[in-house]
């Protein structure tokens, strides 16, 4: 089970092959109105419901930052058309750190996400452990799935980002995080310029 994580810069790479301090982000810090590279326009939506509930305007409008959970709607209509049957609906978001790597090296996806170097994480169940322990909770984790409809969470994304491969960590603390790693956990699998393939 293989793990890549791509790094913007060769020299990123240190921390995790020798050990020291890696950054953490929240999932809103990937957050944008357009769709490119590592960013997307919603990273950290959670969007469950059988009918795209953006689309209810204007007979519901949620704005620009929803919280509903639990929206059941039967039998209503508005100006003669009926309003399709809702049960247990929840369009909301979340924030939380995230962590994320690649199911494959592939430098195409390098590129396309802007990266400079690559790292293969020797063991990743060995990685989320350690993670787990200095953060002081425990992640959610997986390889994420990708979806041509509306529906979001943290490990379902658009279609549009299929190409990512994306394998991510995801933790519920709302604030940036920078946990120091031991010696080990990576080894360097690609830089952009071979001449610092030495170095690192």
């Amino acid at each position: 089970m293989k793990k890549y994580l791509y790094l913007t810069r060769p020299d990123w790479t240190t921390a995790w092959v020798l050990g020291g301090d890696v950054p953490i982000s929240l999932a809103s810090n990937y957050l944008s109105p357009e769709r490119k590279g590592i960013y997307t326009p919603d990273e950290n939506l959670t969007h469950n419901s059988p009918v795209d509930l953006l689309s209810l305007k204007p007979f519901i409008g949620f704005g620009p930052n929803p919280d509903v959970r639990g929206l059941t709607i039967k039998g209503c209509s508005f100006n003669g058309v009926a309003i399709p049957d809702i049960v247990n609906a929840s369009i909301y978001l979340e924030d939380g750190l995230i962590l994320s790597f690649c199911d494959a090296f592939d430098i195409d996806i390098a590129k396309r996400l802007d990266k400079k170097a690559c790292v293969e994480i020797k063991n990743i169940d060995r990685l989320r452990s350690f993670l787990n322990w200095k953060l002081g909770k425990t992640a959610k984790f997986g390889s994420c799935l990708y979806t041509t409809d509306h529906q979001r969470n943290h490990f379902l994304k658009s279609q549009h980002d299929s190409w990512q491969q994306e394998y991510r960590f995801f933790w519920r603390i709302n604030q940036s995080r920078s946990v120091t790693l031991p010696p080990g956990m990576a080894k360097v699998v690609w830089v952009e310029d071979p001449k610092v393939m030495g170095a690192v």
